[in-house]
């Protein structure tokens, strides 16, 4: 045994850089709340010009036929994957916030102040259906708290209600739910964790061959695991109806300049409360002019950060339409663009890019876009262009539509007539791209195509 000096570098962030990179991944809405909360808690803290109004469902859906009548030819896919939410409400169950419900079931007092803040930081990291991609080393980098102390927080929360929150994938979800439910079955396992896709695709052959059991058997397992929860915070949410609200809205001069504007003017300006700015000034007790002086700092630091995220969001933007210029101008096609591309453009990290597009929709005039659909993988070709993801689906649609409907194309003839168009896919790739774009496999389309004409 020995001991050793030695000298590293470490960038661990701040709690205040935690907290502006939470703020930056909020939505408008979800910002408003975030800020009412803090405002009734900070007395440093007051509310000025708050908005009245507010962007209802019939007040957008005016604008859009009013604005938008038929769909761009280049840009109807956005909107057809994105009508239900764009113009229906988005009903969610009665039921309690999500903070709420996992620190009910938590004894409190079993975990110091350090663990309770990387819990609360872990529910924040859940995506809408109740995973979390993060890895431990990331979290540990962006908390700056060790490791074993996550895996353990992140131990315990993987053991609460609703069954399988925060896994990393589907597979770990409903591998956490047949643990919790007493299931020990190694084919079972062994079906969750390599045969989901063949399951949702009913090749129930897959199984048999891969691991020797009867079809009636395999049949069972994939009964069984239709009845596990996919989605483990589908329906969780509040009782009121809700509706899509543009974060970003972009106009275009006469002179062809675009204008880039936050959607935030309802959610009201916050400033320093002058009066308590004085209380602070002459209050002679340490134990009150310490705590104006915590609230003066938080006070502080959030409309910074409300700027600064503002700020961000909009170069972030400016930066995608010119990217994207012949599809927000001309109603063009998307150019392959990724977030690691954009990162370098503008000299930021991923992380910075991806919380800035989360979960936030733009308004142009031709409609309103998920902005994290603007973002595609490049997909080389023989020729050395390039042309995204969505390029690539319309072809396999385009593809689809004019098979010979007895003899529907199977994966492997889609990605060998792409690849007489230059495209060099593998059929894995094809058959991902096929299942994104809601078509079934070629089996699946001719017993479809069968039972039609016995129909007609």
């Amino acid at each position: 045994m020995k001991q050793k000096l030695t000298v590293e570098q470490r960038q661990l962030l701040s709690q205040n850089q935690i907290s502006s990179l939470e703020l930056l991944g909020l939505c408008n809405c979800e910002l408003s709340r975030y800020m009412e909360n803090e405002y009734m808690e900070n007395p440093l803290l007051e509310q000025t010009n708050a908005g009245t109004e507010s962007y209802t469902q019939e007040e957008y859906q005016a604008w859009y036929h009013s604005n938008y009548f038929s769909p761009l030819k280049n840009t109807q896919e956005f909107y057809e994957e994105d009508s239900g939410r764009r113009d229906q409400a988005l009903d969610t169950s009665d039921t309690k916030s999500i903070y709420t419900c996992i620190y009910e079931q938590l004894e409190l007092d079993r975990y110091s102040d350090k663990q309770l803040k990387i819990i609360d930081f872990l529910i924040q990291s859940l995506d809408s259906n109740g995973f979390m991609d993060l890895e431990v080393p990331e979290i540990a980098r962006l908390t700056g708290v060790n490791g074993q102390i996550i895996q353990r927080c992140l131990r315990d929360l993987k053991r609460l209600e609703p069954k399988g929150i925060f896994s990393k994938n589907l597979a770990e979800c409903l591998l956490i739910q047949t643990e919790i439910l007493g299931l020990d079955d190694e084919n079972l396992n062994y079906i969750i964790s390599h045969h989901l896709a063949d399951i949702s695709q009913g090749k129930i052959s897959s199984i048999t061959r891969a691991l020797n059991i009867s079809s009636a058997q395999a049949r069972r397992y994939a009964a069984l695991i239709s009845t596990l929860n996919p989605r483990p915070l589908q329906g969780f949410g509040e009782s009121k109806k809700q509706y899509i609200i543009p974060d970003v809205m972009v106009t275009m001069d006469p002179d062809g300049k675009w204008n880039i504007e936050i959607n935030d003017n309802w959610c009201g300006n916050y400033q320093l409360n002058d009066y308590y700015l004085r209380m602070m000034a002459e209050a002679k007790e340490p134990e009150l002019f310490e705590y104006f002086k915590k609230k003066l700092e938080r006070a502080r630091f959030l409309i910074h950060a409300v700027e600064q995220r503002r700020k961000t969001i909009i170069q972030i933007t400016n930066a995608i339409l010119e990217e994207q210029d012949e599809f927000f101008r001309y109603s063009g096609k998307l150019n392959p663009c990724t977030m690691t591309q954009m990162s370098e453009k503008l000299s930021v990290s991923i992380s910075t890019i991806s919380r800035a597009v989360k979960d936030k929709y733009l308004q142009f005039p031709a409609g309103c876009i998920l902005m994290k659909n603007l973002f595609s993988a490049p997909v080389p070709t023989s020729e050395g262009s390039l042309i995204n993801s969505d390029g690539i689906k319309q072809l396999i649609r385009q593809l689809v539509d004019e098979e010979n409907k007895e003899k529907p194309y199977s994966d492997s003839k889609l990605a060998e007539l792409l690849r007489e168009k230059g495209y060099g896919l593998s059929r894995r790739v094809i058959s991902k791209y096929r299942e994104e774009i809601g078509i079934s496999g070629s089996f699946e389309r001719k017993i479809k195509n069968d039972i039609n004409k016995g129909a007609s």
